[in-house]
């Protein structure tokens, strides 16, 4: 029998328990009337949990006041290595469950179609016993987890976290729940649902996920032994901003996640990137592969990227590979590595100009290395001028950032407590300085907001600077440090206007989010800016403090020309959609692997280059 006849195992997880075996039941009959075998296989508890049930007197009393500490089987209040023990009997009982449950799933598809549904998974048992990742106490389940071809994980409010079983008095909901996120991302296979829709939404929604594990599967088995026919075609996205410190991130990481994503609904997609430590994992449907350089610091770690990514390529298997620039050199000279299409994307190019000056030939290897490229996107048509007058023969296409759509709220065109700059910390390529004195000279009514980090050097230089132009008790210039998705929503949402003094952008992914929330926009007049120009920004001549200072007075005094330019700006962010933007990209990837003569013949010079908006 081939591995793709199989039974297909799924797990239903998540807090609510009996949620989760309602789900199992209406899936098994939904999946019955389609022609599948099913067997279902309650997994809530190992033999000794079912030997020592939870006493009566216990039940009935209320969790977190030490109710739980009575109850034998509890794994939070036991020492590691009774835990441990537990965790061993839990796992060795479930593998034999479930290898006796796929024999009988088997036998009775008789070479048909089969699903093992489960009502508890791994990641269940993963979270209950709290143990770190990495740990020898959670190997067993983390092996019976690679079994599983599908996880759903139904996420529920954190008051019905209680469900999911004991838990000590010491951790809130919330610490519970994101011990469960923490191995959700580790695991493979997991598929989140959105347990606070209607049931029928739900159930919709999980079958939907189990018939498309199950078409890949046929198609999977179509191919014939040691063949590639009908198999999916394989795109690579390599970039260093993927890095586990926060600080490093940056716009190019978002956007080649949602290029990743997009990609990945017609190839099979690889995400190159830097980490602390060398690994792979998959997560939705996308294989990640970490080169262990997070440690060398952002310098070094980048330029141990650059010289790695050409190894990687020669190891990994691929039919397009899309490279985002990454500084100082920013190109790697990676088609000469590989016989594939390389695209590469100007995320970055120029926005590490400190790096020059080292004593380090980086424009003439930049030089050279675009010239080694057929193949180019820029986020700006500044941008795509430039590499197509160092690259003539490149095919360069200008493909702007998107933003998540949004309905714009027009009550609060104009409103806004603070001045808002988001960013990455940088102080000169962001332009902190800039902005410090522009704010010092002309003083505002509105404090200015900072928000972002970085790595250690550049905060404590922006530390100093902050604490420079804000003496006494009372400073209206605040830092407010990094801010996660939620955080930054809210900043937005509460700013009067954002402030961009940059000294170089390639396109200025915030500004466009900024823009999105009806907010104006002052930056200086940069070429990679001019996208903007007459859409609710307002630009000044480039790092001219005293005018940058002014515009800003003139518009924390006039919410009726914010309100104008907000408004503006909001239907202006309407025309760049993440699924118009990344669509392009998929077009791109479509041409050059459904044609790959043409699109590996050298262009002559003087070619044209595609523009849009």
């Amino acid at each position: 029998m081939t591995a793709s006849r199989a039974p297909l195992l799924v797990a239903v997880s998540g807090p609510d328990t009996a949620g989760t075996s309602s789900l199992v039941r209406r899936l098994a009959a939904l999946l019955r009337e389609r022609g599948v075998t099913v067997v279902v296989l309650s997994c809530h508890g190992c033999l000794l949990c079912r030997r020592l049930p939870v006493p009566s007197h216990v039940r009935e009393t209320e969790p977190g006041r030490g109710a739980w500490a009575r109850r034998a089987t509890d794994p939070e209040r036991r020492g590691p290595r009774p835990r441990r023990v537990h965790a061993f009997l839990d796992a060795a009982e479930l593998a034999a469950r479930l290898a006796a449950a796929r024999l009988r799933a088997r036998t009775r598809a008789r070479g048909g179609q089969a699903v093992l549904l489960t009502d508890h998974g791994p990641l269940d048992e993963l979270v209950r016993f709290g143990f770190p990742a990495g740990s020898a106490g959670g190997a067993g389940f983390r092996r019976i987890a690679d079994g599983y071809g599908l996880t759903l994980l139904v996420e529920t409010g954190p008051e019905t976290l209680w469900g999911f079983g004991p838990k000590s008095a010491a951790d809130s909901s919330a610490a519970w729940w994101d011990r469960c996120l923490g191995w959700s991302r580790r695991l493979p296979g997991i598929v989140w649902l959105d347990g606070d829709r209607a049931p029928a939404l739900v159930v919709e929604a999980a079958l939907e996920r189990i018939l498309d594990v199950m078409r890949e599967r046929e198609r999977a088995a179509a191919v014939p032994e040691g063949g590639t026919a009908g198999e999916r075609r394989h795109v690579v996205v390599s970039v260093y901003d993927g890095a586990d410190a926060p600080a490093s991130r940056s716009g190019g990481a978002l956007v080649a996640g949602k290029v990743a994503r997009r990609l990945a609904e017609d190839f099979r997609v690889t995400v190159v990137t830097a980490g602390r430590r060398g690994g792979t994992e998959d997560r939705d449907g996308i294989r990640y592969v970490r080169l262990p350089v997070g440690r060398a610091g952002p310098r070094t770690g980048r330029l141990l990227f650059l010289a790695l990514l050409p190894f990687a390529a020669r190891r990994i298997r691929h039919d397009l590979w899309l490279e985002s620039f990454t500084p100082p050199f920013s190109t790697s000279f990676l088609p000469l590595t590989t016989g594939a299409p390389v695209i590469g994307i100007d995320q970055g190019r120029h926005t590490e100009t400190p790096w020059r000056r080292c004593r380090v030939p980086f424009l003439l290897v930049e030089r050279l290395g675009l010239r080694c490229y057929r193949h180019i996107v820029a986020l700006n048509t500044a941008d795509g001028s430039t590499i197509h007058r160092l690259s003539p023969r490149a095919d360069v296409q200008v493909i702007p950032n998107g933003v998540d759509q949004r309905l714009l709220d027009e009550t609060l065109l104009g409103s806004g407590q603070f001045i808002l700059f988001l960013g990455r910390i940088d102080t000169w390529v962001k332009g902190l300085d800039l902005l410090l004195d522009a704010y010092d000279r002309a003083r505002p009514p509105l404090d200015l907001l900072l928000a972002g980090s970085g790595v250690p050097a550049e905060e404590r230089r922006l530390a100093a600077l902050v604490a420079a132009h804000a003496p006494g008790p009372e400073p209206r210039i605040h830092w407010v440090g990094y801010a996660g998705e939620e955080r930054k929503r809210q900043l937005l949402r509460d700013s009067a206007f954002l402030v961009m003094p940059s000294r170089h952008e390639t396109f200025g992914l915030v500004a466009l989010e900024g823009m999105s929330y009806g907010k104006p926009v002052l930056h200086f007049d940069l070429p990679a800016l001019r996208w903007m120009r007459g859409s609710g920004d307002v630009a000044v001549p480039p790092f001219d403090v005293a005018a940058f200072g002014a515009r800003m007075t003139e518009l924390a005094t006039d919410a009726a020309l914010r309100r104008r330019l907000g408004h503006r700006a909001g239907i202006t962010a309407q025309h760049y959609a993440w699924d118009e933007v990344t669509g392009r990209y998929l077009a791109l990837a479509h041409r050059l692997l459904d044609s790959p003569t043409a699109a590996r013949r050298p262009r002559k010079r003087g070619a044209s280059w595609q523009t849009t908006r």
